[in-house]
């Protein structure tokens, strides 16, 4: 007999729904029935594999349609699916080559390095490198060895890649990561030692990533990873920088949590605490845990049902997702979300007021879940006039003068 199905405040589009039933890569017998059951509706085929790309989950989609409904899928559909699939895996195994030679020149170099996400993630948490889409290598390095991190790639063959190829994207002549493309090939290498975004950062370069670091295997060699509780913390504030506006960040989250029964929560939460981000790591399990049903431990469920605002903005991602994308909490709406999971109302406020000196419609008209909306949009009524006026009356000067002072305090 089936379980009963829990009715979400936020129902997703039918074809969301089968997409998050098949985004996993261990299935019930209860889902993999009510997978069969949704395959036999009036699906609207063309938008599930829309989906499933811009979600970075088509992988995992065929894996689970052409095992447990093949002749329930369109044929062209199931074979679209396999193709990318196919692709995917090949760009996969051509990057984690890349990868392993990359970490052998920096290793020769001396210069310390640890992937993230890509590869090291997919073998880590899915347990197979053609499981988890990925498009580019992340490279952690020391702050203090960027030259000489930039001088091993430029001797395996990149080159750096302009701001202006990368439209919407960070300066890269100033910003907290740099962009290296090699010609004639597929490969593409972000040097990173902060995870950074407009009113947001969270640094990379810290000692215990260094110190706990572990070997990942795959391709026959071996790689720096990660330890499986950092790469948890760094997976939820990632996924959170971005609003959860992709499935397979979810999906990264409750894989790595299901590979890993032994994870040592207690290290987790004394770490989030100290780094300021637990709330973030809250709702990235929150989120991991109602869409994709990640086993939880029971002290750990108690944390996340015990702060209600975590839940209640979980249930909004990822918004493309949702039946009524107008309900969902979106990228574009992050300085919002940041106000609402600051780990302190010190931090929060702080915060707010940033929103509040560049103008952001976050502070102007708040959306309608950001707890606190008729403070800040009240606070913003007070100090966007005002700003306007002083940029007016003040040389430019006194007014750089006062935004570092601000910037500084801040």
């Amino acid at each position: 007999m089936m379980t009963p199905r829990l009715v979400r405040q936020f129902p997703l589009a039918p074809e969301a729904e089968l997409l998050v039933w098949c985004a996993r890569t261990a299935v019930s017998d209860d889902l993999k029935a009510r997978i069969r059951e949704k395959a036999q509706e009036s699906l609207d085929w063309p938008l599930v594999l829309e989906l499933a790309d811009y979600h970075g989950v088509v992988p995992l989609l065929y894996r689970n349609l052409s095992a447990l409904s093949p002749d329930l899928v369109p044929a062209e559909l199931l074979t679209r699916l396999r193709q990318k699939a196919q692709v995917g895996a090949l760009l996969n195994r051509t990057l984690a080559k890349e990868l392993v030679a990359l970490c052998d020149a920096f290793q020769a170099r001396g210069v310390p390095v640890i992937p993230i996400k890509g590869a090291t993630l997919a073998v880590v948490a899915y347990g197979d490198l053609a499981l988890r889409d990925f498009t580019d290598l992340d490279l952690l390095v020391p702050q203090a060895a960027i030259a000489e991190s930039q001088a091993v790639l430029r001797s395996q063959g990149y080159e750096r890649r302009a701001a202006s190829e990368g439209p919407g994207e960070i300066n890269h002549n100033e910003g907290p990561y740099h962009v290296y493309i090699k010609k004639r090939a597929l490969s593409r290498v972000d040097l990173q030692w902060v995870m950074a975004h407009q009113h947001f950062a969270f640094r990379l370069d810290r000692p215990e990533f260094w110190a706990r670091r572990v070997a990942v295997s795959f391709e026959n060699q071996t790689v720096p990873g990660l330890a499986p509780e950092d790469l948890l913390i760094v997976l939820c504030v990632h996924g959170s920088k971005h609003a959860w506006e992709h499935l397979k960040w979810v999906c990264d989250v409750a894989e790595l949590i299901r590979s890993h029964p032994e994870l040592d929560w207690n290290q987790i939460f004394v770490q989030v605490s100290t780094w300021r981000c637990r709330r973030m790591l809250y709702l990235g399990l929150a989120v991991a845990h109602l869409l994709l049903s990640a086993p939880l431990p029971a002290a750990v469920r108690e944390r996340l049902e015990a702060d209600g605002e975590v839940m209640a903005l979980a249930r909004r991602m990822p918004a493309g997702l949702l039946s009524d994308t107008r309900e969902g909490i979106t990228e574009e709406q992050a300085g919002a979300l940041y106000f609402c999971v600051n780990d302190s109302w010190l931090e929060r406020w702080r915060l707010g007021l940033l929103l509040c000196r560049s103008h952001s419609p976050m502070a102007m008209t708040p959306p309608s879940w950001c707890r606190g909306r008729l403070p800040l949009s009240f606070l913003a009524r007070i100090i966007v006039p005002l700003h306007r006026e002083m940029q007016r009356l003040l040389s430019p000067r006194i007014r750089g003068a006062m935004n570092r002072w601000v910037a500084f305090i801040g």
